[in-house]
This record gives structure tokens, sequence and C-alpha cells, in this order.
């Protein structure tokens, strides 16, 4: 923790005079003090010295005002508390002083009891400043290792097979490092996939932890006995999956989860929803937007889901997303399916990546950047 205080005032006098009211109260604290004459002085000391928490400084001094000492201090090292101390009154310089972030404002002849108090105010703030800080940090680290561990659960390396070829970029949120992101492409029998898209309500680890459950469930208590099915149903899927996530998460009902699945081979798709956004077929330039209503997980424990198909072509392009991809309008309004089909045809047409796809919705949003978590998987039908 900063144990030292900076006193800076012309007068030499002032400054000892400081430090002798504040010596015992910061005995009591540990708090060095350290004075200057010559406020470029103590700028130049601050570089070496990591340990400032306090700066009380006069307001008129020939060689550098106060004012614009303390602000030069906010703008250089904005977790220093300054306190300024004047025998005058001047509007001007005090607004100054008030764009400097000045914790307190103290007249001369200065009170005492009253300097005390403010210097001992400003030291509470200052620890109140480092925890939280330590706080940030360590839910910081707490956040990267939920990414970390995520990023092992969710499959990086796709499948892939003769004349279909699965691809996926998965960015959640920079500052949460995790998110309620889900996807997955499983092989089944008959060269056949299963392909599936989840978006947890919320944001950082609580929805990163749902992902987690949805992973294990989803592996454990269904794949598993149903992977040689010839004939994978979507929409039974879908059924047992919600009812098993309901179960799962029957002490946070309001926890809404929409997911798609689609069954893919070289020639035919077999789908269902729930809850799920639009995704994107591409044929030779053109985009025909896919959608099937169907309720979110967790919602009732009676949904009807229902299996909807086409045929696909070679050249074919799929796109599934989040919502997190096209909600990058001004207002945060998602753009629309025209908007959408557009980009992703261009896309096609020019055999982006994935991970350029994104970049291409990102530099389309009003300031280049996302709101929400986003994933985009792509399934190339192949020549």
């Amino acid at each position: 923790m900063s144990t030292r205080v900076f006193l800076v005032d012309d007068e030499e006098p002032i400054t000892r005079s400081l430090k002798r009211e504040l010596s015992e109260w910061g005995d009591e604290n540990s708090i060095s003090f350290s004075s200057y004459t010559n406020p470029e002085e103590a700028l130049n000391a601050l570089k070496s010295t990591p340990d400032v928490f306090l700066i009380i400084s006069d307001l008129r001094m020939p060689e550098m005002s106060g004012s614009d000492l303390l602000l030069e201090v906010h703008r250089l090292y904005p977790d220093i508390i300054t306190i300024l101390l004047t025998g005058y009154s001047e509007v001007e310089e005090i607004m100054k002083a008030i764009k400097a972030g000045i914790f307190s404002y103290i007249l001369k002849p200065w009170d005492p009891q009253y300097l005390l108090a403010e210097v001992h105010k400003a030291f509470d703030l200052f620890r109140i400043k480092q925890e939280r800080r330590q706080y940030i940090e360590m839910l910081n680290e707490e956040l990267k290792w939920g990414g970390e561990l995520q990023k092992k659960l969710l499959v990086r390396e796709l499948p892939s097979a003769e004349g279909i070829e699965f691809s996926v970029e998965y960015h959640p949120l920079p500052k949460l490092y995790c998110g309620g992101d889900y996807y997955d492409v499983i092989p089944l029998a008959g060269e056949t996939f299963l392909v599936l898209l989840g978006d947890v309500a919320g944001h950082g680890l609580k929805a990163a932890f749902i992902t987690t459950i949805l992973k294990t469930v989803i592996y454990s208590g269904y794949i598993r006995d149903h992977r040689e099915d010839k004939m994978f149903s979507p929409a039974r899927f879908l059924f047992w999956l919600n009812s098993r996530i309901s179960l799962e998460l029957k002490q946070f009902p309001d926890m809404l989860i929409t997911f798609v699945a689609l069954v893919v081979s070289k020639k035919r798709v077999v789908f269902s929803n729930a809850g799920q956004s639009q995704f994107f077929l591409i044929r030779n330039g053109r985009f025909f937007p896919v959608y099937e209503q169907g309720i979110c997980l967790n919602i009732t424990d009676r949904p009807v889901y229902k299996n909807r198909g086409f045929t696909l072509e070679e050249g074919d392009t799929l796109y599934l997303f989040t919502d997190g991809l096209i909600e990058i309008t001004e207002d945060k309004t998602a753009l629309s399916v025209d908007e959408t089909g557009a980009l992703l045809a261009d896309a096609a047409t020019r055999k982006l990546s994935v991970k350029q796809t994104i970049d291409l919705f990102k530099h389309s949003s009003s300031d280049n950047s996302f709101s929400d978590d986003v994933t985009l998987l792509q399934v190339r039908i192949l020549p």
C-alpha cells in the first residue's frame, strides 16, 4: 500500500508546519512525508516515488500554480488524491482545481483539527480504492481462469469429413473472458454430424458455468446412447435437453437458454429450434434465412419442437451465430435479416474465414465493437 504524502508550498515554514501537525497521525498509520517548495521538483520526484497516495499543495506559487500542478498530477497519476491549500478565493483557479479532481479545499490559516480530519478521510478513501482494486484484480483472475476452462470445454478442432468443412470462432466479451455461448459439432452415424449452437442469458462466470452443465449433460445423458441412431431427431433431442436442463436449473427458473440443433450431411439438413434466431443458407451468392419457431429451454416442461429439413448442394454455406454478432447498431438493436444476409453472402462469395467474417460484422458496427458474446459457426459443402 502507498504510504507517502507530498507537501508542496513555496514557503518552507508552511510545509514544516503541515508536517508537524500531521506527524502523530502519520506515525500511527506508518505514513511518511516529503516536502517540496518547487512544484516542478515534486512532479519529477513522483516519477521515482511510486508509494504516494496524497498531495497537499498550495495554490499560489511562482513557478507553477497549485491548480496547474494538480491538473498534471491528475493526468499522469489519476489514483493520487489531492488537497488544495490556499489563502485566496480566486474562482478561475478554484474551477481549474475542481477539474483536477481535488478531494478537498482548505483555506489558510487552517484549523488543525479540520486539516487532520480531511487528511484522514483522504486516507480512508485511498484504502477503499486499494481494496476495490485488489478485489477487481482477484475477480479478473477468476474470470481469466473461467475463460481458460471454457476454451478447453468448447472444442476448437472441429471434426471433418469428405465434402463437409466446419469452422467456428467464439469471442466472449473481452473484459469477462468467458460467457454463455455454446457450440459443438459431433459425428453421428452414416456420415452425418450433429451441429449445436446455444446462447445462455447473461455474461461472465454464471453463464459460462451453465455452458459447462450443457456440455456435461449432453454427452453423458444423451449423445452416448444415441450417437449411432441412423434417424437422429433434433426435435426429440431438444425435448430431452429441455427436461434435463430444467431439472439441473430448477433453482434458476429465470435462466433462459436459446438452442438450435442440426443434423447435417453432405446432401441434407434436418434441424429443430428452441428460441435461437434464424441461421442462413448461402447459395450461388444469394442468402436464404432459415427459421423454425420453438420455445427457449427452461421455460416450460412441455415444449413442442418440430423437425424441419432442406437439401444441400455443392458450394452451399451455412452460417449459425449467436445474436451478439448482429446486435451492432448504435442503439444495440439487431441488424435486419436483409442486412445480415447480405454480409454473410458477401463473406461466402469471397470465401472469408469465420474470423474474417466476424471482423466484417465488427467493422459494420457504429463503434467497431460488440456488446455481447459472439459465436459464428460455418458449414461449407465442398465440391
